[in-house]
C-alpha cells in the first residue's frame, strides 16, 4: 500500500534526522511492543527490535518530542485518511461486515508539567486541573479494524 512513501510525501517539508515515516513506524512498533510513553523508546534499539525493522538508530525521546511537535497536526489528519484507506482495502479484499459493534475506548495519561506536548487541561481525574492526554479510540469489535482514533 505504500503507506510510507505516503506519508513521507505529505510530510516532506518537516525536516530533521528521521524520515516521518520512519518515526511513525516506531511510535506503532513501541505500542505494540509495550511501550507506554516516548520514555520507553530505547527498548527499541536495546532488544533486537532496531534490527528486525531495519533502523539504524531510534531517536531520543527529546528528539520525537520535537519531531512531534512539528509534525503532529499536520500529519493527524493524513494518518486518519490512511487508516480509512487500510480499512476500505481489507474490505474489499475480505468483504464488509454485515453487522458491527464499534466499541469506543478511552484513556487519560496524566501529565506532570505544565508544557507537555499536547497536553491539555481538561478531564483528569487523579489530578483535577492537571494537563493530561486523553486519546480516544474506535474500533470494530468483531474485526478489530481501527476506524479512529482523537
Amino acid at each position: 500500500m505504500e503507506l510510507g512513501s505516503r506519508i513521507d510525501a505529505v510530510a516532506a517539508g518537516i525536516g530533521g534526522r528521521f524520515r516521518s515515516s520512519v518515526m511513525v513506524e516506531m511510535w506503532v512498533a513501541l505500542v505494540l511492543y509495550g511501550g507506554r510513553s516516548m520514555d520507553d523508546l530505547p527498548r527499541l534499539g536495546a532488544r533486537g527490535v532496531r534490527r528486525l525493522f531495519g533502523w539504524v538508530k531510534v531517536p531520543d525521546p527529546t528528539t520525537y518530542g520535537r519531531w512531534l511537535r512539528r509534525a503532529g497536526e499536520m500529519l493527524a489528519a493524513h494518518l486518519d485518511l490512511l487508516l480509512w484507506s487500510m480499512v476500505r482495502t481489507r474490505w474489499k479484499a475480505s468483504g464488509v461486515p454485515r453487522n458491527v459493534m464499534l466499541v469506543l475506548d478511552s484513556h487519560v495519561a496524566v501529565r506532570y508539567g505544565l508544557k507537555q506536548a499536547g497536553a491539555e487541561k481538561g478531564y483528569n481525574p487523579k489530578k483535577p486541573g492537571r494537563p493530561s492526554h486523553h486519546p480516544l479510540v474506535a474500533f470494530l469489535a468483531e474485526t478489530g479494524d481501527c476506524m479512529g482514533v482523537r
